[in-house]
């Protein structure tokens, strides 16, 4: 298969079934390589949990497309007639007894549904985050897909700067920022970008609106792209005049916290005590309220996927998963900071995948 699922899979902390089904369109991708609005992808494991093979189903619509990406261990069954029918084929051929799924991904019309076509006597069981968690640790060539994303956003933000100019919108620069996404090889946008000028950066995910540049306007642009299908991430905050004292501060306040941040998050810490790192220092300098959010996530296939860098993440970082630290202090009615970097979880520390310079001094710009 494209990618190995079996060692997370054998060691989670669950007993998972012999039959696995994936319903989650980026898992399926993860394991299959197919992309399909339609599809269904069931994992056939050994009594030692290692995976001996697979089953997609899918309808006439994607057969080709199956056909061309599909590994030999994969087969292909057709339900262009309904999936019912072909489930419950692939039930009895296969003596299944149990099957696990996420219940967080279907829906409860879609459980009882699976249920009847399984049978009575076949236990269907919710095996939560298994396949979302090995996801995390990212391989040679993931890690490559995601850098060259990275490399992307950064050549966006460089022609961002010298291209800004007095009466461009929000929406005028989230439209620039996904043209040249694709002028500089992206697949598509990772996200919509999120342009908020001065009182609007203080909302952490505004809509960009026709509200214009001015100069001496604070600006704060959040965006990433999409490459081979992996994720970037990234948010910066620009000055089109010095900052004043306020912003100053608070820049430079957020500016401290991440690199705090980076500087102490290494493998083997949860994801509270990460969140911790940067927090604590917002709450030091009396500004915990204005920090709503979580300090980060895993970026990969999915620009937000396991690990979270929040103070309700108990569990522990792998060495391997590349996620994002963003700290962030918004002021309602005045403006918001945000400064955000993907980095690689080490054993010994991290290393930064994000190039964009963020010293204040580099941060203002002229329009």
């Amino acid at each position: 298969m494209p990618v190995n699922v079996a060692p997370m899979l054998q060691c989670a902390r669950m007993k998972l079934p012999r039959i696995l089904l994936v319903t989650n369109k980026t898992n399926i991708k993860y394991i299959s390589d197919f992309e399909g609005t339609n599809g269904y992808l069931a994992l056939v494991r050994d009594a030692k949990g290692k995976l001996q093979r697979g089953v997609l189903f899918t309808d006439s619509r994607y057969h080709l497309i199956a056909k061309a990406c599909l590994p030999a261990q994969i087969k292909l069954i057709d339900i262009t007639g309904g999936f019912g029918k072909a489930w419950t084929d692939f039930v009895q051929r296969e003596h299944v007894r149990s099957v696990g799924l996420d219940a967080r991904d279907v829906s409860k019309r879609f459980w009882d549904m699976l249920q009847k076509f399984s049978g009575r006597g076949v236990k269907l069981i919710d095996i939560g985050n298994a396949l979302d968690r090995e996801r995390m640790i990212k391989n040679k060539d993931e890690l490559a897909h995601i850098q060259k994303a990275q490399h992307i956003t950064d050549k966006i933000l460089r022609e961002l700067r010298s291209g800004l100019k007095v009466g461009q919108t929000e929406l005028d620069i989230a439209w620039k920022i996904q043209m040249m996404a694709h002028d500089f090889g992206a697949e598509n946008i990772s996200f919509p970008a999120i342009v908020g000028i001065n009182e609007h950066s203080a909302s952490p995910h505004h809509h960009p609106t026709s509200k214009k540049l001015r100069r001496g306007d604070l600006i704060l642009i959040d965006m990433g792209v999409q490459y081979k299908g992996y994720a970037s991430d990234m948010t910066r905050v620009l000055f089109t005049k010095k900052p004043t004292p306020e912003q100053a501060e608070i820049y430079e306040l957020v500016r401290r916290a991440q690199q705090a941040a980076i500087d102490g998050l290494h493998a083997g810490m949860t994801g509270e005590t990460a969140d911790a790192l940067a927090r604590d220092i917002i709450k030091e300098a009396g500004h915990g309220e204005h920090f709503g959010h979580s300090l980060g996530h895993g970026v990969g296939m999915d620009v937000h996927e396991l690990p979270n860098l929040s103070s309700a993440y108990t569990e522990k970082l792998p060495a391997g998963a590349v996620v994002t630290v963003e700290p962030g202090v918004y002021l309602p009615g005045k403006f918001g900071v945000r400064l955000e970097d993907m980095v690689l979880v080490q054993t010994k520390g991290v290393k930064n995948l994000t190039k964009s310079p963020k010293q204040l001094k580099d941060c203002v710009i002229s329009i």
